[in-house]
Order: C-alpha cells, then structure tokens, then sequence
C-alpha cells in the first residue's frame, strides 16, 4: 500500500540534487549529500545492532500534503496510508485485527487504544505507562515550555483528546511515528494529528522505558509542529524534534548517535540537507546553540515566526531562523560562524561536550619561508570548511601569519572567516576575519612554535538566498540556494 502512494506521490517530490561537476581546484568542494523525498521519514539508527530504518512521519506528512492533488484511486490510497490502527485492513504500518475490540487507557489530555491480544498486543500495563508519559510530555512542552497543543481531533478516537495507538511496529524497525489527518478550520497550513508507538518497546538497543520517553517526546513534538506548519521544511522539522529529546529525557543521550552526521561530523553538508544519510537528525546541535546563545524559549520563537495559522508570518525555517537571530541583535553570518567554530571545540562550546565527537578538519598544510600557501575552496551553501596550518619545521623560530582572505561573492552572500590560534598552554584565540564590501580580509596572529600548536581557518557560507521557493526543490523554501558553492580563495604567509 505505502509503496503504491509513493509511486503516485513521484511527480511532486523533489528530485535528488547531482553532486558538483569536479573542478581543478586545490580543494574540492564538499558534495552535499542528495535530498530526496519521501525516501526517508523519522530517526532511525536506533535498532539494535545500529542499521538504519525509517520511521514514517514525514513520508505520511508528504502523502498528507499531496493527497488534494491526487485522482480518485490516488486519494483512496493516500486514506489507507493515513488512516488509523482501528480502520481495519487498510493502515499500511498498523492495523488491528477488527475480531479484537480495542481497549483504550485516558487522563486529563490523553488517550492510549491498544488491544489485549493477537500480534498487536499490549498489556494495560505498558498503556499505562504509555499514557503517563506523554502526559508528561505534554506537561513539559506546552505548559513548561508554552508550545501550543496539538490541535484536537474531535470525536476521532472517541473525543477530542490526543489519541496515541499502540502497536507492533517494530516488527518494521519502527518506534513509533505520527501521522497529520485533517485541516484545522480556518487554517489550511495546520493539522489534526494522532501518533503510533511501538506496543512494548522490546528489542532495541535501550530499555523498553528509555526508548518510550525519547520516543514520545520526539514524536509528540510532530504533533505541536502539525498545529503550527504542517508544511515546514523537514530538516527543521527533524532537527528542532530531536533536539527536543535533550529538553524532555536528558540522561538518555539517545540523540548524541546522530552527532557524527550532522555538522558536527560532516560541517561540508549544508544545514538544510535532509535524506537519508541523517543530516537533519545530528543537526539538532544546531538548535541546541540556538537555545544556548538566546535561552531555550528562542526555539519557540522561531517557530512562532514559522506559524502558518492564517495572518501569521508563515515565514520558512532559514528565513525563521535568521530574522529571529537578527531581531535579538545579531547578525547571522556572524552566528553561524560561531557555530562552526564551536564544532571544533564541543567540550568548550556544549555543557555536555566533553562526550560530543570533534568536526573534522577540511584541510591541513604547512607554511614555509618564502613561499605561500595557497588554496581555493568552494563552500556549499550553509556549510563550512576548515584550514589546519602549522609552522613547518624549516620555519625561523620568530615568525608570524598573515592569512588574506577574498571570496568571489561578498554581501548580500553572507561569507565569514575566522582564525583559532590554539595555543601550547591550552587556551584558544579567536580572531575574526573580517571581509570589506568587495569581500577581502586579512588577519595576522602569532605564529611560534614555542606558543602556537595550530591555527585553523574557519570558512563559512552562511547564505540564506533562494530562488524559487515551493517549487518542489530539495532545500529549504523548496527552492534552489543562489549563493552555493561559495569560492574562498586563501593566501598564508610566514612575516617577520
């Protein structure tokens, strides 16, 4: 059924982007990985043994959205996929048994349906504890942290309360997914939703009990963000979710196995990337530097700014985030910036760092007597490279570093550069390299081996430009970036 409404969803997704011709540079640009849709959905190395599996919310917001555009057979298709568990036969990931009555476990916001027996069952036990947890979710992210509610369904469900269905999803490699049904009256850009848990939370690399709170706190996020744009952009979507786990099940750290494919690991994938090699999952460090520079409440704020409830500013997650980072008094290419530099340092940028990966280095060289270093390096938008340079053995003792800078596209275009001086004592130095109106800096730090270990070259290309938005491309807005594939071309120098 599911891969039925795939094939009729092709025409409207977006293609996937080719990597970029090679080029004769000295440092090739980093190819972004190629975001397709719906080939992914929710978090997914999270399976015993750490293979990779799709969850599907967001391939069922994608059925969701295209489903007015489809034929007749199309839509009926699109029902089946979207329906819930007790829709007998047709939920394509679960659908119980219509022999079993389903029971059903309420508090105050709540519902828990499950059923006692067949391949689906769960116990009252486990609905309980399910039931408790998401109470407490909910009490984490719309009371104590003000998010809005998901929006009630009416009598689906039996009432108007929240409808969670326990299931055996993880037959499928699922934990649990949520999925947007109707349109809020008045505000076609929100949705109704429900969610699907895992019925026991058996088999995965974390206990039943951890796996059900991170779960339920990504997963319930979903809910909030359906009732706020059920449209936004996916890597938003996915990031901001996971990151939501740190606010609700700190001690679990299930969200840390991400790290390595977000910025953090690979700062040459740009931001607003999302397929299948999980980007958008490990950039929810993003959003964690966003709630350390403005407070947490800065996440909310820039979903606010994202709302698409009629006469509200409905803006998309790059062009959020950036007016929100501007309206508290900071220039974004300037914060993006740091960001990238923070990756380099997680111990000294994040409270909980120390266990964070490192961002790999883009490039390392010597700098010698008498001769540059030269190098040209295209950025993919919203992405960085980094350039280690160390003195070279031959180097006189008593030297310095100039390090010129000059990009092929300066303002609107947002380039940035740094450089870390990391000193022998431990400490690090930053210097901001700061580009004119034609797009050219220069820097020079110190450059003795007795104080200096390394320097690095930060390289941002923190643009926000795209061209036409919601036209099914693969980036944020649905639009293709102006500004990718940034050129910075670089000259160090050994000066007395």
């Amino acid at each position: 059924m599911l891969t039925a409404v795939l094939a009729l969803l092709a025409p409207a997704t977006p293609a996937a982007v080719p990597a970029p011709a090679p080029t004769d540079h000295v440092v090739p640009a980093t190819a972004p990985a190629a975001p397709g849709l719906p080939d992914v959905g929710d978090a997914a190395d999270r399976r015993t043994g750490g293979s990779a599996a799709a969850e599907p919310t967001m391939v069922l917001r994608d059925v969701y959205l295209a489903r007015p555009g489809l034929d007749r057979t199309g839509r009926r298709a699109a029902d089946a996929v979207l329906a819930r568990p007790t829709t007998p036969g047709k939920d394509a990931y679960a659908s119980y048994d219509p022999a079993l009555p389903p029971a059903q476990r309420c508090a105050a916001r709540v519902c828990v349906t499950f059923v006692e027996s067949g391949p689906d069952r769960a116990t009252p036990e486990w609905a309980e504890r399910t039931l408790a947890t998401f109470e407490s979710v909910w009490t984490r992210q719309v009371d104590e942290m003000g998010y809005r509610a998901p929006a009630p369904d009416g009598t689906a469900g039996g009432d108007a309360r929240f409808d969670v269905y326990l299931a055996n999803i993880s037959a499928q490699g699922f934990y649990g997914y949520c999925v947007p049904e109707e349109r809020v009256p008045g505000h076609p850009g929100r949705a109704q939703s429900y969610c699907v848990l895992d019925n026991d939370m058996a088999g995965f690399a974390r206990s039943p009990a951890a796996s059900l709170e991170v779960t339920a706190a990504h997963e319930f996020f979903h809910a909030i963000q359906f009732n706020l744009d059920v449209r936004e952009d996916l890597w938003w979507m996915e990031a901001s979710a996971t990151w939501m786990e740190e606010q609700v099940a700190d001690g679990i750290d299930d969200n840390r196995q991400f790290l390595r494919s977000g910025q953090l690991g690979r700062p040459g994938t740009p931001l607003d990337s999302f397929s299948s090699d999980l980007a958008a999952y490990g950039n929810w460090i993003f959003v964690q530097r966003l709630a350390q520079r403005f407070g947490v409440d800065a996440v909310r704020g820039v979903w606010e700014r994202l709302e698409a409830s009629s006469g509200a500013p409905d803006e998309y997650s790059v062009q959020g985030l950036r007016s929100y980072v501007s309206s508290r008094g900071e220039q974004w290419g300037r914060f993006y910036l740091r960001f990238v530099e923070g990756n380099l340092t997680p111990r000294r940028a994040y409270p909980e760092g120390r266990s964070y990966p490192k961002a790999p280095l883009g490039t390392r060289a010597r700098v010698r007597t008498g001769r540059p270093t030269r190098l040209s390096v295209r950025v993919p938008h919203l992405a960085a490279h980094t350039v280690q340079l160390r003195a070279a053995a031959d180097l006189p003792k008593r030297r310095r570093l100039r390090v010129r800078v000059v990009t092929g596209r300066p303002r609107p275009a947002a380039p940035a550069a740094s450089l870390l001086v990391f000193r022998r004592g431990g400490g690090v130095a930053r210097l901001e390299v700061r580009l004119n109106g034609k797009g050219v800096g220069s820097r020079v730090v110190d450059l003795r081996r007795a104080r200096v270990r390394r320097v690095v070259l930060v390289l941002a290309n923190a643009s926000t430009r795209y061209r036409g938005c919601d036209r099914s491309g693969a980036w944020a807005c649905g639009g293709t970036p102006v500004d990718d594939r940034q050129r910075f071309r670089v000259v160090a120098r050994a000066i007395r």
